[in-house]
Parts: structure tokens; sequence; C-alpha cells
């Protein structure tokens, strides 16, 4: 089957790469022709009865069997490890990506800095009662990757992104 999409001399960068949908989107970004920046997170998960085990072992290893994948079909592909947790992260990775594969035009914000405590009832809570195990870190931790760090990943490929499409236009 023919690739969907022409994206020779393109650069894609991709965040939460190393498994899942953004494993998936790297793949097909890359068989359409467009070298792929897998940037991943590897994020190592004592067990938590509300995390499916395999959801667990995917977020805790790198993005080498992403890589292989791309590179045994052809495709070009280079991984980084970045922290979008850390507001100086996005601007590093655009660097990074251009250094290695040129200037990125596409950009696809996968990510999530999601912990399975939010909103899960919590039996022993303070005086008998119910507690919501909700805190201040987690709630952080999210906003830092899912919000902050979409926010500072477009405001870093404006002026980058020398091919990006006009407002409203699809591929």
């Amino acid at each position: 089957m023919p690739a969907p999409f022409d994206l020779q001399n393109h650069v894609a960068l991709i965040t939460g790469a190393n498994h899942g949908i953004g494993a998936a989107t790297a793949r097909l970004l890359a068989a359409c022709g467009a070298a792929v920046v897998v940037s991943y997170l590897r994020i190592p998960d004592p067990g938590d009865a509300a995390v499916p085990e395999v959801y667990r072992r995917h977020r805790a290893v790198d993005a080498a069997s992403v890589l292989t994948a791309i590179q045994g079909q052809g495709g070009r592909a280079v991984a980084l490890e970045a922290d979008l947790a850390d507001a100086g992260t996005p601007a590093r990775l655009f660097n990074a990506a251009e250094e290695a594969c040129g200037a990125v035009d596409i950009l696809i914000n996968n990510a999530t800095g999601w912990v399975a405590d939010t909103f899960v009832a919590d039996p022993a809570g303070r005086f008998g009662h119910s507690q919501l195990r909700v805190s201040a870190k987690t709630i952080d931790q999210q906003f830092a990757v899912d919000a902050r760090a979409t926010a500072l990943l477009i405001a870093s490929s404006r002026g980058v992104m020398p091919r990006a499409a006009p407002r409203g236009a699809g591929l």
C-alpha cells in the first residue's frame, strides 16, 4: 500500500513517541517519507493497581524499538529523551531536532504527564471520610507537560517551521 501522503523533505517532532499512539504516529510519518524526531521520557512506575501493567512497562522503555521499526523500513529517525516538565526542554528539543534532521515543520504534541492518582478515592481518608488522592504535585506534573509544554513547543516552533501550512489548510 502506498503512503497516504508525500512527506519527503519534511521533519516531524513527536513527543511521547516511545510507545502507543506517539510511536504509531512516528512510524506512519516516517513511512510517508518524513524524517522523524522521536521525543520520549522513560517513566519508571513502581506499581499502582490503577495503572495496567502493560502501560507501566511501555512508559518505562526508551525509543529503540520505534527507531528500529522506522530504520528497518528505510526511514530516517532519531530519538531524544527529554523531560517536558522542564520549561527549557521545548526550545532544546527544537534545537536538537534541527541539528539532527533539519528544521521541524510538523509538530505532534502527544506526551502526557498523567498520573494515576487523579480522582481515585482513598478509603483511608482523614476522619474516616473517603478523600480523593489528587495532590498539587500530580496536578502540577500533568499541567506542566500537557498544557505548559504544549504551549512552549508551539511557541518554540514559531519561525522554525518554514513550510507550515496556512491556517486551516489540510495535508
